[in-house]
């Protein structure tokens, strides 16, 4: 029930300083939210700002709701409960939005059967750049198929992220992302080669990947970067055709769920939310990759690399 405090203090302001349409949708979403939490906003755990946020999930999913009207009732508690935030604080009380940090995935779309790379082409992809002694562009690429990483996680990596754990594993210490933190192992094959990069490269600090001015590299030199190689493939029929970051992803991804991981294990590897990943369903029934393997399911020959490492 939306108590007196709120209308009093905090729905004063948006009723004052709102137009007629936009304070009518704005006290639809609270009294959405009331109705799904049990009360107004004006207390606010993480755990009901998560159910909030899964709830417009399960919605969109079901169809109930348009993926559009999911993003403004987000955006409109984000409002909401920024202006609270300064409200309490200036009170001299705390108060947490947790919905700052939260946003919807990209609308959720069955990918078709033939949307990744079948092993044969990832195996053309990887061999094109170890054959032209390109170690960045190979640990790039196997990054994100053998680690799911997104193409802004890998810009984003610094040396500081990279660890041993107990055992002695080479790993990713990935920052929070939603308040949340992934600490990821390394498959052993490609640890050994990042190891040797990093050395080669002499790297100390900062970021991982650099591009020709010795920047960090942006998301579209990654892109650029793919597309040199795809480009080539493509011609020579190694691929069948162009292929994204994101398809790459896509691919480990469904490498991940065809090798037994559960959806919602996979999303928490990934850092996703696992009520998105029904987008594999298509690809996963119709057996694209047909292989028995765990999260990390490509096999690569650092042998074939220690010559490019040391040239």
């Amino acid at each position: 029930m939306i108590s007196a405090k709120f209308e009093d203090e905090i729905w004063i302001y948006f009723q004052t300083n709102l137009r007629p349409r936009t304070r009518k949708e704005y006290w639809n979403v609270i009294k959405s939210f009331d109705k799904i939490i049990g009360h107004d906003p004006l207390k606010l755990t993480r755990k009901e700002a998560m159910n909030y946020y899964n709830n417009l999930i399960e919605k969109v999913n079901s169809g109930r709701l348009s993926y559009n009207t999911a993003v403004m009732r987000l955006s409109v508690m984000k409002s909401v409960c920024t202006f609270i935030e300064t409200y309490t604080i200036n009170h001299g009380k705390r108060y947490v939005n947790h919905f700052e940090s939260m946003s919807l995935p990209e609308q959720d779309k069955i990918l078709p059967k033939d949307a990744i790379p079948n092993t044969k082409e990832i195996d053309n992809l990887l061999s094109a750049a170890l054959d032209a002694n390109d170690n960045k562009a190979f640990l790039i690429f196997s990054l994100v198929i053998k680690m799911g990483l997104t193409n802004q996680e890998i810009c984003n990596l610094n040396k500081e992220y990279i660890c041993r754990n107990q055992t002695g594993n080479l790993c990713i210490n990935m920052p929070p992302k939603n308040h949340i933190s992934r600490f990821l192992i390394i498959p052993d094959d490609l640890g050994t080669i990042l190891d040797k990069y990093i050395m080669a490269e002499n790297i100390q600090s900062g970021a991982l990947f650099t591009n020709i001015r010795k920047n960090r590299i942006k998301m579209r030199d990654t892109e650029r970067l793919l597309a040199s190689y795809t480009d080539k493939l493509v011609k020579a029929k190694k691929l069948r055709k162009h292929y994204t970051m994101q398809t790459l992803r896509h691919a480990a991804i469904s490498y991940m769920l065809m090798g037994g991981a559960s959806k919602d294990e996979v999303a928490s590897y990934t850092g996703v939310t696992g009520k998105w990943m029904n987008r594999y369903d298509k690809i996963i029934a119709d057996n694209v990759i047909n292989v028995a393997a765990n999260y990390n399911v490509i096999n690569i020959n650092p042998s074939k690399i220690d010559k490019n490492v040391s040239e």
